[in-house]
Order: structure tokens, then sequence, then C-alpha cells
């Protein structure tokens, strides 16, 4: 595989150019494959399914295209536009709920075609190869839609059988996409779609390289940057609080349990009685404690990996609303183990989000597929043994800071079970407590909680305490930042 210069730097144009693409079009497919990278013979037999291979080669009838989505400009490569096209076929003897005929006096088209409702994929705009017949109605158009909508669970009603036959249309019966002939049509005709599939995963993945290799390069110089300076602020504004007052505070608040000054964790500076998350639990369990404590996951990531790890940088490139990024950001953390562009995004992720949430998710999802990042700031463990005051449970409390873009400081509080113990004891509690030890926030282990939490922000030289408490019992750690 090696990347096609010649399609980079003067690239044929092809009819789209001449021709708009909007959402009703249909167009037929080209036969000719383009990406930015080009793939060896020996490489298209392993990447596309013996059904692709007999359409590129001219062994298949033609295959059409209805248009969803107009395409978008490429990241620096206009020319390789993104598409959302709904997958059409001239098998029409396969009639289902799901699989609607459009007959050629509605297409324009010179024959039926089955529109694939259930089917509807990203692709290279390049790979069009002319419009066809007519732009189907907005009418049409919404109930193809809605009707691949409603399998997919997006909406609550599906289009009736009476609006879906007034427009012309043809659709079968609800039961008949469970029949095996329908089912192994689905299968083949999914199959197919690597003609769509494999080009834009093999463009995504050489852009986000591109991309995430300078970005990584950038946050590496930046992360060490301010660092540097996280140390130099910690260490003036150690020096200034550090007065008669400050010193009486500290010394008198808990003789035997000195504030921990976080500020110093940044410069590899801790308690003893604190330990890397590494050595309380092991690296895999304390990937597992401080990401989701789910069952673990296979580390091998395969095709369809890849390409919805593309697919979620991609998400997080565009930046769209924080709950999206939020969501792409947890998965990349569920899939992406090992994947240096996964890891690469949410990294940029940490540095340009101004969300608390998709802060933490971030970070999550680092500790989950690249533990030890330092991107994901610094995290740390004590054990609290509650001995004889709490029946004998001995929990973990667990404290990760993360420098934010905002110059302040996020901090996440969790106190975990420990040793043979799977949840937490009901109604343990996690306050937080200002420095004057009025309650700002308390959660309650519930039944078969696994963990609690707290996530607070604040600047250098705040202080608060963290209270662990069962019945009349509690054991208070004090902090300044």
């Amino acid at each position: 595989m090696h990347i096609d210069l010649n399609a980079l730097i003067s690239p044929e144009r092809q009819n789209f150019d001449q021709q708009p693409i909007k959402p009703g079009v249909i167009w037929e497919l080209s036969r000719f494959v383009r990406s930015p990278l080009e793939f060896s013979n020996e490489e298209q037999q392993s990447l596309y399914s013996d059904a692709a291979l007999r359409f590129l080669r001219g062994n298949s009838p033609p295959r059409y295209l209805m248009i969803v989505r107009e395409p978008k400009p490429a990241v620096e490569q206009e020319e390789w536009q993104i598409v959302s096209v709904m997958v059409l076929s001239v098998q029409t003897a396969f009639l289902s709920n799901v699989d609607l005929l459009i007959p050629s006096e509605v297409s324009g088209v010179g024959q039926d075609l089955l529109a694939q409702t259930w089917q509807v994929l990203p692709m290279l705009a390049r790979n069009l190869s002319h419009p066809v017949g007519h732009r189907l109605s907005q009418q049409v158009y919404d109930v193809l839609l809605s009707v691949g909508d409603y399998h997919h669970g997006l909406v609550d009603e599906a289009p009736s059988m009476q609006e879906i036959q007034s427009l012309g249309l043809k659709v079968g019966a609800v039961w008949a996409e469970q029949q095996p002939e329908i089912q192994a049509f689905h299968r083949q005709e999914e199959a197919w779609s690597d003609i769509l599939r494999v080009p834009i995963a093999a463009y995504q993945t050489y852009l986000k390289t591109m991309e995430l290799t300078k970005a990584m390069l950038d946050v590496a110089l930046q992360l060490e940057q301010e660092f540097s300076e996280v140390a130099a602020e910690a260490i003036n504004q150690s020096k200034l609080e550090l007065d008669d007052r400050t010193v009486a505070a500290v010394t008198s608040s808990a003789p035997d349990n000195p504030r921990v000054l976080l500020s110093q964790w940044f410069q590899n500076i801790f308690d003893p009685n604190w330990q890397t998350t590494q050595d309380f639990w092991g690296t895999q369990a304390a990937s597992l404690a401080l990401g989701s404590r789910s069952a673990a996951r296979s580390n091998e990531i395969n095709s369809d990996s890849l390409e919805e790890i593309s697919a979620l940088i991609d998400q997080l490139s565009q930046r769209q609303d924080e709950h999206q990024r939020r969501q792409a950001g947890k998965r990349l953390g569920e899939i992406g183990a090992g994947n240096s562009n996964a890891i690469a995004a949410l990294i940029n992720l940490l540095r340009t989000s101004q969300d608390d949430e998709t802060l933490w998710t971030a970070v999550e999802s680092l500790w989950q597929i690249d533990p030890g990042n330092p991107a994901a700031g610094v995290s740390k463990v004590r054990l609290i043994d509650l001995g004889m005051q709490l029946a004998g449970h001995t929990v973990a409390l667990a404290v990760a800071l993360i420098k934010k873009a905002d110059q302040q400081v996020g901090v996440l509080l969790r106190v975990y079970p420990t040793g043979n113990e799977a949840y937490l004891p009901t109604d343990l509690k996690l306050i937080l407590l200002d420095d004057s030890e009025q309650i700002l926030r308390e959660v309650m282990a519930r039944r078969a909680d696994i963990y609690i939490q707290i996530k607070l922000s604040g600047k250098l030289g705040e202080q608060f305490s963290v209270r662990v408490a069962l019945g009349d019992a509690s054991i208070t750690e004090d902090f300044m930042l």
C-alpha cells in the first residue's frame, strides 16, 4: 500500500465537479475506486469481499446510490469530500418492510430500484460516476429516510403502508425482513458495501495520521511547558502561603495528618502514604479501577474497530456539541487500546475542551487505553484503614489531578472497595468540605456501588478537606492545591 501522490497533487476532476450533489439525487457508482491510498492486488483481495471484487471487475450489474447529505470538504483536501448515501440495488426480488421498491417512473433511471433504507453510509464523493434519472421528491426522500430511522430505533413510528404506497413506492410485509432469503440478501449487500467503506476508512486513517502526528508533537511541547509553569507557580505560591497564619492552620488542623500539598504532585513530590495506581492495584487493575472497572477487553483491534476509531476521531475534530464529543471520547476508551491515533485524539480533546464532564471522560478513556500517559494528569491512591471504627472496612481514596485550560486544576476524588470486597459498604459517604469544614458536597454509596466520586476545580493555594464516613465514624484528609 502506498500514497497516490498523483491523486493528491493534480487529481483528475470527475463529473461531480460539474454536477451538484444534492439530497434526493440518484447517482451511478464508479467501478474505479479512488482514495489517497492505492492498494495492490493482494491488498484488494484481503480488504474487499467477493461481492465487492466482482463489482470492481465489471462482473456484476451497475450500482446506484441516493444522496442523503451533501458533501463536506475534508480538512486541507477539498478533492476528498465525504457524502452520505442510501444504497440502491437493481435486485428487486427482495421486497421487505425496509427494502422499498422505487419504480422506474418515480426514479427516472430506466429500471426499478430497491432502496435499502437500512443501509445509509458515508463514502468519498470522488467515487460517484454521474447522476441518473430524476431527483426524488421531498416526500419520497423523507419517507425513505423515516423507514430506515424506524428500523434503527431512531424514531418511534414508521410511515404507514398507505403513505408509502401513495407516493408510488412498493413495500413488503413486516415479517418479510425475517425471511432467510432477505437476511441472506442483507448479508450480501453488507459485504458489497466494502466498496464504500474501504476507501473512506483508508482516507480517514491517512488524514488523521498526518494531523494527529503533528498534534501529538504540539501537545507534548505544550504539556512540557505547562508542567514547568505549574511547578514554578506552585513553588512561588507555597512561599507566599507559608506565613505564620497558614503554618498555624496547617499544624492545628491535623498534627498527625498534615495537609497534603497537591501542587507538589505535578513535581513528582509525594507523601509516602500515597501510592501510584499501578503500585496499589497493579497495572491492569489500575486501568480498570480508574477507568470503568468493567470486564477486561481484548487489546486486539480488528479492521471494523479501526474504521470506528477513524469515524470517532472525525466526530471529535468536527467540534460538535459536548454530548457528542463526550460519547465519542468514551467509546475511544472502550475500543482504542494502544491505538496511537485514538490516544492523540483524546489528548487533543483534553487540551481543547472547556467542559468538565468531557475533560474527565477523556482522562478516563486515556487511563483505559494508555495507562500512565502524562497528558492524563497525575493520580495517587491511599488506603483508608477504617479498622474498628467502621466495622473493619478498608477502602481506597483515589485523587486525580489535571491541569485545565483555564489555569485551574481539576480534581477527581473517588473511593473504592479493596481486598476481596466487590462493592462499597452501603451508606458510606464521601464528603467535600471547605477550609472552614462547611460541607460543600456529599455523595453516598448505594447498594452494589463499585465507587463513589466527587469532581471539583480550584486555583493553586486553595484548601479543602475530604471526609470518608460510615455511621458516626469518619476519617478526614486535608488538602491544599
